[in-house]
């Protein structure tokens, strides 16, 4: 599709930082933008910031003034409830699936919806649309220490995608993966981008990029 200025999710502009006790910069005048529909990759070594930087697109790390814009508003000048409604436009997928393991398959899918207050048969149809889409129910009444990295992870993309939200940013999400759960995974977030999900992906793991070029167009950024 094509890009418009009214697409423009998220803009970072010359990001530069550094830790307190730090000889170098961990970034230096970055740029990077993400658009509504993308599926974006930002491919970077270990240790070169992408935790970091997940951190300052949700706020939990201050942004430096007139740095990071969501819609062309600067992250430095919301309130604190204004970054609360701004980081219900996203949902994070971490490297760990963080689900919480006292709970069942189903509840910690639609955890975040009942945080938000929706109705029981909202939430249900919800549910019941993200399990099949997903695939859910052959693991759905599975403990959660039982079950596999991939179907973990699986659940907490459900999660993500039950959310509705305006963007998701997947970091390393299959770091701990074999190869064969590693394309389940990729070929998720491929298939969710081309219905319309905007997918941002932090990685370092060449296979994973080289296997997604070759199903959707991407952009890439490197560091």
């Amino acid at each position: 599709m094509e890009r418009k200025e009214h697409n423009l999710l998220i803009n970072v502009d010359e990001l530069t930082w550094w830790f307190p006790d730090a000889h170098a910069y961990l970034f230096d005048k970055f740029n990077f933008s993400l658009y509504k529909w993308d599926f974006t990759i930002l491919m970077w070594a270990s240790g070169s910031g992408k935790t970091v930087f997940s951190k300052f697109l949700t706020g939990k790390i201050p942004a430096p003034k007139k740095t990071i814009f969501y819609k062309m508003t600067d992250l430095s000048t919301l309130s604190g409830n204004d970054l609360q409604l701004y980081r219900r436009k996203m949902w994070i997928i971490f490297q760990d699936s963080k689900l919480l393991k006292n709970m069942s398959v189903k509840d910690n899918i639609i955890y975040p919806l009942r945080i938000y207050g929706l109705g029981e048969s909202t939430i249900e149809t919800k549910y019941e649309r993200v399990k099949r889409d997903l695939n859910i129910s052959k693991f759905e009444d599975r403990d959660i220490h039982r079950m596999s990295g991939g179907e973990r992870q699986l659940v907490n993309i459900a999660r993500a995608v039950i959310h509705d939200p305006e963007f998701i940013i997947a970091d390393e999400p299959t770091w701990n993966l074999d190869w064969k759960n590693t394309q389940k995974v990729a070929d998720i977030f491929i298939d969710l981008n081309k219905k319309g999900k905007t997918i941002l992906l932090i990685t370092h793991d060449i296979h994973l990029l080289n296997y997604i070029k070759k199903n959707v167009n991407i952009n890439l950024f490197k560091l």
